[in-house]
């Protein structure tokens, strides 16, 4: 897990370099699933209603 969602806004826009910048990075590793904490709380959250 890295960080979260927020890292990727400057003064409340979305810096695109950001979030390429991550998703290379993210889709560069391998044998690993590299998610943020939001990401991994939003799937907690889909998990638990789904039941």
């Amino acid at each position: 897990m890295i960080g979260s969602l927020s890292e990727f806004t400057d003064n409340g826009a979305v810096n695109a370099e950001k979030i390429t910048s991550f998703e290379q990075y993210r889709r560069s590793i391998q044998d690993v699933e590299v998610i943020t904490f939001d990401e991994l709380y939003e799937r907690a959250c889909f998990i638990v209603e789904d039941r």
